[in-house]
């Protein structure tokens, strides 16, 4: 390896690799917060889910797991998100229904996230 990289970058290439591998990202659906983390190397998604900031939810999907659901109640807000993974697609879908104070403020679906 050049010397020259090594002093920039004390890495091995194997690091580098597996850090190329992960990639992360966040969907804020009003006071829904859903956070992902993706090793393509796997493949896997972790996830986690807040309102307002306070943890409703964190799921591992996989091949084995292809679907999980992140959702709780804080008192003042209510939330529910389906994930599901199509490997073959390399996409996450999701599902979110959101609360205030019992009214739904949101109910909407899309694409979390694809590779």
């Amino acid at each position: 390896m050049d010397t020259t990289l090594q002093q920039i970058a004390p890495v091995a290439i194997g690091d580098i690799a597996a850090i190329a591998n992960i990639h992360s990202g966040s969907l804020n659906l009003g006071p829904l917060t859903i956070n992902w983390n993706l090793d393509i190397s796997v493949p896997q998604i972790v996830a986690d889910a807040t309102i307002h900031g306070t943890s409703v939810g964190h799921v591992v999907i996989n091949e084995a797991n292809p679907t999980a659901t992140l959702g709780g109640n804080t008192g003042l807000g209510e939330a529910e998100a389906v994930l599901t993974a199509d490997f073959t697609k390399k996409q996450v879908d999701y599902q979110a229904v959101v609360k205030i104070l019992g009214i739904k403020i949101l109910d909407k679906n899309g694409v979390l996230l694809t590779w």
